[in-house]
């Protein structure tokens, strides 16, 4: 995990690659998309440049700033939108996003860092994320992100689906001696 010292920014790192791999595969979307914590704004970059809307999220102020930079620069801000709070919590519930991407805090941890810290088991964090943007999920969406093999990551997949998405593991990247990162898809299909 990467992170900027001086800004607290979480910077790319190779989670945030290995994400990126897993959006631009599932690109181009129709409807709006998001980016839960979106950081330096590479990942929103990418769906603006495939997408008709993007909202894209960030708890800090530093990383919002930056990627709004990022998006300026890129000619891309006119179907950008960019909030700071945490999560979705900022916006109305409802079915608002077709595909709904973050890169959460998911190692197992104690500690309070909210860059790294997933939680005890290291599923809390992402789970929060997880029934943050469900709210705001449509039907027939998608959620994608990334978990740890050092976290409780079967009973997160056990949890996504008694709220009723369709979770896969589509990718695997081995981290360091002892730890994979885990890409997840969790469809949200509509029930007949």
């Amino acid at each position: 995990m990467a992170t900027s010292v001086n800004s607290n920014v979480y910077t790319v790192g190779e989670d945030t690659v290995f994400l990126l791999k897993g959006v631009l595969y599932l690109l181009p979307v129709e409807g709006s998309v998001c980016e839960i914590g979106c950081g330096s704004g590479l990942i929103t970059e990418e769906l603006a440049s495939h997408c008709i809307e993007v909202v894209a999220t960030d708890v800090t102020f530093n990383a919002t700033n930056i990627a709004w930079k990022r998006i300026k620069r890129g000619g891309l801000a006119e179907h950008v939108h960019i909030i700071c709070c945490d999560r979705l919590e900022a916006l109305r519930e409802g079915e608002i996003f077709t595909l709904i991407t973050f890169n959460p805090p998911y190692l197992p941890s104690e500690d309070r860092d909210f860059q790294y810290s997933g939680g005890p088991t290291g599923i809390e964090t992402p789970l929060l994320f997880v029934f943050s943007a469900l709210r705001r999920l449509r039907i027939n969406g998608i959620l994608l992100f990334l978990l740890s093999s050092l976290s409780s990551w079967k009973k997160a997949l056990h949890i996504t689906r008694l709220l009723g998405l369709l979770p896969s593991i589509i990718g695997v990247k081995k981290i360091g001696l002892y730890e994979e990162l885990l890409l997840i898809a969790a469809a949200y299909p509509r029930l007949s």
